[in-house]
């Protein structure tokens, strides 16, 4: 259970690494889309849709992984939009430990062989639960490189 106990202590921590890279922002800063023209098909995202991706993709790699253990199919990875409400740092904050936790509780429920067991995923590709796990912390860092990029933009830029 060490290898397990390491997947989750690595989500709470990246988690917490995201959480730190909000504090202090600004609503503004929260709200701020890059500049420049987006092409077709080009998502440029404020902080504040950041979180809310980053939440979701807590949520759909978690059924995912849940569905995969459980022999069932998988779901489709159709994101939703960001309820209107949720437009503060505090309550995406909030939200951002709602969705982790869920997933580490799932995480930690897991063991050698459900985190080991092999399922065909999107595209094809074999995947693992474990394997899972780890691609999450690694996708959450480059949105902290994302974030901090966002809040250095000068304002109304």
């Amino acid at each position: 259970m060490a290898l397990l106990d390491d997947l989750t202590s690595n989500l709470e921590a990246v988690r917490a690494e995201f959480l730190a890279a909000l504090e202090g922002v600004t609503q503004e800063q929260f709200e701020r889309r890059p500049p420049g023209d987006i092409t077709e098909g080009e998502e440029r995202w404020p902080i504040r849709d950041v979180c809310w991706h980053l939440g979701q993709y807590d949520d759909y790699q978690r059924r995912v992984i849940l569905a995969a253990t459980d022999g069932r199919p998988l779901p489709r990875n159709e994101p939703t939009n960001r309820p209107g409400y949720l437009t503060t740092p505090d309550l995406l904050r909030e939200w951002l430990g709602q969705s982790r936790r869920a997933l580490v509780v799932l995480a930690s429920h897991l063991d050698e062989a459900a985190l080991n067991r092999e399922f065909e995923g999107a595209g094809g590709r074999m995947l693992t639960p474990r394997g899972i796990l780890k691609w999450i912390a690694i996708h959450e860092r480059s949105h902290i490189e994302q974030v901090n990029g966002l809040r250095a933009l000068p304002p109304g830029g």
